[in-house]
């Protein structure tokens, strides 16, 4: 059953352990391991379950309970979870890490000693429905049952793995499809049948069917006892007439109580705006790097605009007054916008060029007219493009898209001397890639002396992810451009060519941009690690070295290997 559309405010509470466990045991088979080797199972299950529930069911309040203690329950019965396996030791040193995540999106923890989760929850849900809200559990555990009422929900968050189950609302209109019962009967049910999870002994010899044939029949478990004489079944009833004592302990150990003095405190249930800044370091140590850019980025209206300076470059005269920029400043950013990610099945799109932080240029070269409208200011004269664009670009025409002359074209010389020239000094992120690009254009680009992928590496080399967006996010704490906000996911995804041009050249200039100031960020901590030395010498050169191996490739004996089959 969905989630019915809300009539009043909603207070979901989330059983604290459960929700852990669920989230642990669902990778059993597989486990998220860090490159610590620290097991974030559990704290990746417990973020992704919070993410659904904000953008699903939208809470207004929201808080997450724990136990505090042994409770009653254990003075009642000694051997009371007894049988309970221990917590495995990566499960109990992740728990932490979980109130971690809870803390970062900022919901309140809610625990009162000497009580477990289950009676905090009964208390506050109760209160909750008296005061107007309508209060929904978050747990897959049956007792919770026994609370479902008008104004009571549960949501079963469900389970993956061999055993799935999946995620249900209940309410009163479906409360007792699960045991059979309806909710004021959940405890006399439990009561009879035990429950060896808690080892809660019920009544040896009565299962699900004969408790749910004696509820009908009588009611309540006292009721079932006053007029056991009355049972016909022989086994049953002789069953209670010699455990009637255990009968009314169990239902007891099973009920919840829902008068605890805990304070419903509206106020600081109130769902709030996470601590970004909290999240972001909380997720760059369990290595979630997807989270880290989804919850660590400042919100938009949290962080000030920075103003930047990206242009398209649209004719001849522009590219020669960069050239110009680059050679009195010496060295430049540069990344590559291609057809492929396999640098030797690429062709060139595109390149940006960065030559101070912020200022950036984006060069198109083999841009074709589908996209976005905002191309018809490059379209040529007869289809709309302006005079004045005409007589300043020997535009190379590719499907009606003004692009830049070809780097080989005489017109590009300065730039493509730039690019061939050592002693200017070429930045990128992943520079072997752009080397490969460059050279299947017939460029051989020279003087690549420092990629922002290989000082990561070497400045955090236990670091799983040393791509731009994630280094971007953790050091300049800046949010980039993803290639699907440009191109589309999936099967809408178009090709980079038929991006339109200023969606292109935002995209690729914050690239450019971004590894110029990465640069000027990982350059001093090299130095202050003693590592640049390393850097320069070994590092760098190598990256040319592994182009022209990859460039070069392998070569195979075909006979041997066309006789092998």
């Amino acid at each position: 059953m969905p989630a019915p559309e809300a009539t009043r405010p909603r207070l979901y509470l989330l059983d604290g352990y459960a929700l852990i466990y669920r989230a642990f045991f669902a990778m059993i088979s597989r486990p998220l391991i860090s490159s610590r080797g620290e097991n974030t199972s559990a704290a990746f299950g417990v973020t992704r379950f919070l993410r659904k529930v904000f953008e699903q069911y939208k809470p207004e309040y929201l808080g997450v309970v724990f136990d505090a203690g042994s409770s009653m329950r254990h003075e009642l019965l000694p051997s009371y979870k007894a049988t309970r396996e221990k917590m495995p030791t990566e499960l109990e040193s992740s728990i932490p890490r979980v109130q971690q995540v809870f803390e970062g999106f900022r919901v309140p923890v809610v625990r009162l000693e000497g009580y477990e989760a289950d009676d905090v929850i009964g208390t506050l849900v109760l209160k909750a429905a008296a005061q107007g809200l309508e209060a929904v559990i978050v747990s897959g555990d049956k007792d919770f049952y026994q609370l479902i009422r008008p104004n009571v929900c549960l949501l079963n968050p469900g389970r993956g793995g061999p055993a799935a189950v999946e995620e249900e609302w209940v309410s009163t209109d479906n409360a007792h499809e699960r045991l059979g019962v309806a909710p004021e009967h959940v405890t006399d049910y439990l009561g009879l049948i035990g429950d060896t999870s808690d080892n809660i002994p019920g009544v040896p010899g009565i299962g699900p069917k004969t408790a749910i044939q004696l509820i009908e029949q009588f009611g309540s478990i006292e009721n079932i006892l006053e007029h056991r004489e009355e049972i016909k079944a022989k086994r049953a009833r002789e069953a209670l007439e010699a455990h009637a004592a255990a009968a009314l302990l169990s239902k007891r150990l099973v009920t919840i109580h829902t008068d605890l003095d805990v304070a419903l405190d509206l106020e600081a249930l109130r769902l709030k705006e996470p601590d970004r800044e909290r999240l972001k370091e909380v997720f760059l140590e369990l290595e979630f790097n997807s989270m880290v850019r989804e919850f660590g980025a400042p919100a938009p209206e949290e962080k000030p605009a920075i103003a930047v300076d990206y242009q398209l470059v649209k004719s001849v005269d522009e590219v020669n007054a960069i050239v110009e920029r680059i050679r009195q400043l010496g060295r430049f950013a540069v990344d590559t916008e291609t057809t492929s990610k396999d640098a030797l099945r690429a062709d060139l799109v595109g390149m940006s060029i960065a030559i101070s932080p912020r200022e950036a240029y984006y060069l198109p070269f083999a841009h074709t007219v589908k996209g976005s409208d905002d191309q018809a200011d490059l379209l040529s004269e007869e289809e709309g493009k302006p005079v004045e664009l005409a007589e300043e670009v020997e535009a190379a025409e590719q499907g009606g898209v003004a692009n830049l002359p070809d780097l080989h074209d005489s017109a590009m010389k300065p730039l493509l001397e730039v690019l061939e020239e050592p002693g200017f000094e070429k930045i990128g992120q992943n520079l072997k890639y752009d080397l490969l690009v460059f050279r299947r254009a017939g460029v051989h680009m020279q003087g690549g002396t420092f990629d922002t992928m290989i000082a990561s590496y070497l400045l955090e080399p236990g670091r799983r992810d040393h791509g731009m967006d994630s280094l971007a996010l953790q050091h300049l704490d800046h949010k980039t451009i993803t290639y699907e906000e440009v191109a589309g996911k999936g099967k809408n995804q178009i090709p980079f060519a038929q991006v339109s041009v200023d969606a292109a050249r935002e995209y690729a200039c914050e690239d450019a941009d971004i590894t110029l100031r990465l640069a000027e960020y990982f350059e001093p901590r090299l130095q202050e690690l003693k590592l640049d030395e390393l850097f320069r010498t070994i590092e760098m050169p190598l990256v040319e070295v592994l182009a022209d191996m990859e460039w070069a490739g392998i070569r195979i004996d075909e006979a041997m290997f066309a006789e092998s089959g």
